[in-house]
């Protein structure tokens, strides 16, 4: 198996030689096309097209990895080049020589200098919505129908003041 050229600058290492061997590899003559899911970590150092679904797992794409897929995993690591979209319940990190395209939805991310990024961030929970204030608090420029303050009627002279004050 071809070493991958991209070094850590801290420990002088080569990327292969820093993932463990209980790791699954997706070696660097591979290509292929469909969906791929399971139950572990991935490094992919070829080439795939299709769709990459690894859940609580982390994903790797090395230096010389091409991925044009939609990526759902854990935590997300891009050195080589990705075209699809990537979901991360936990991070995803784009190192200096990663490029992506396409958006990104997780609560952690990081975007080393010299990465290439085109495309949106979306962070956080999607289900997590916000819900109106319980109360009214007074930072309206008059009050409205039912506030406690003006027993459920707001005066048209108020209401024509405060929006005159409004436009000045």
């Amino acid at each position: 198996m071809p070493k991958n050229e991209l070094k850590d600058e801290e420990t002088n290492r080569t990327t292969e030689e820093l993932i463990p061997k209980n790791i699954a590899r997706f070696g660097s003559s591979l290509f292929l096309k469909g969906e791929l899911s399971g139950d572990e970590d991935l490094v992919i150092e070829g080439h795939f097209k299709g769709k990459i679904n690894l859940g609580n797992n982390s994903v790797l794409i090395s230096g010389g990895g091409k991925v044009e897929a939609d990526i759902q995993a854990k935590n997300i690591t891009i050195n080589g080049n990705v075209r699809g979209n990537i979901y991360a319940s936990g991070r995803v990190l784009i190192s200096k020589v990663g490029q992506l395209k396409g958006n990104i939805h997780s609560s952690t991310i990081s975007i080393m200098d010299g990465a290439r990024f085109k495309g949106s961030v979306k962070m956080g929970q999607e289900d997590e919505k916000t819900s109106p204030p319980d109360e009214i608090t007074g930072n309206l420029p008059f009050k409205m129908e039912g506030s406690k303050e003006t027993g459920g009627k707001v005066s048209k002279e108020k209401e024509k003041s405060s929006l005159k004050n409004q436009d000045k």
